[in-house]
């Protein structure tokens, strides 16, 4: 039985047309006999070689996931143009794709400012993708204009949109700009090819990761899709800071 049990497994786990080298039409079929009446006498061989596929199809999208982190890390971690909150010489960096009019982003932003400021080795990139409309574009490129005048200029403006509950449009982009002291016409004017092709960076760079929306965080080695709570995330940087540790 174990013998039979044996071929049953292997035969499930491999195409047939892999053995078709060795085996004849005759000895396929014996093979497939086979696998039916262990199937039909032990049920539970389908769920254990069902169980081991899924082991082995997640451990290949994890491999595959790491790979393509591993050949964008310069991309992702070592920009130095791109805005940032936490630590300028940190243990752990945390890439943050947002857009100012995601409602789960603007959700996200206060857990993301938690963590810095309880974790002090810790450093939070914004790569601002705007997928969401018009105005998502609008507004990503005028804080990337901000961004040129310094970091907490970029801070500033963005945590003013985001503290828009309604969705963006021209008139409460402006409003925005205005309420914080900045010139919008010199942002608008600053708005240059440069920041349009580093928007369009982002937007690939999130295609490539298989980020389809917002908010995403990218660790060095994993990538978290959707809204995600404090205690989630303090887990995973409370481990990633041990390891490194």
């Amino acid at each position: 039985m174990k013998k039979l049990l044996a071929i049953a497994a292997t035969a499930l786990i491999l195409p047939i047309s892999s053995q078709a080298a060795t085996l004849d039409r005759e000895q396929q079929q014996q093979v497939k006999e086979l696998v039916r009446e262990a199937l039909m006498e032990n049920p539970e061989i389908f769920i254990d070689v069902v169980n081991e596929l899924k082991k082995r199809e997640e451990l290949a999208k994890t491999q595959a996931q790491n790979s393509l982190l591993t050949r964008s890390t310069a991309e992702l971690f070592h920009n130095s143009d791109d805005p940032f909150v936490g630590s300028s010489t940190p243990k752990l960096t945390i890439v943050y794709f947002g857009d100012v009019n995601c409602g789960f982003c603007k959700k996200q932003d206060p857990v993301l400012e938690a963590l810095v400021h309880h974790y002090p080795d810790l450093k939070i990139i914004y790569k601002d993708l705007p997928i969401l409309g018009s105005s998502s574009r609008e507004a990503a490129a005028l804080l990337l204009a901000a961004r040129a005048e310094g970091n907490d200029a970029y801070l500033a403006l963005h945590k003013e949109f985001m503290s828009h509950r309604a969705r963006h449009d021209s008139d409460s982009i402006a409003s925005s700009v205005k309420k914080l002291g900045l010139n919008l016409d010199a942002l608008k004017n600053a708005v240059d090819d440069d920041i349009n092709k580093r928007l369009e960076s982002n937007i690939m760079l999130a295609q490539r990761l298989g980020i389809t929306g917002t908010p995403a965080l990218v660790f060095p080695d994993a990538i978290v899709r959707g809204f995600t709570q404090e205690n989630v995330l303090k887990e995973m940087v409370d481990k990633r800071l041990r390891q490194i540790k």
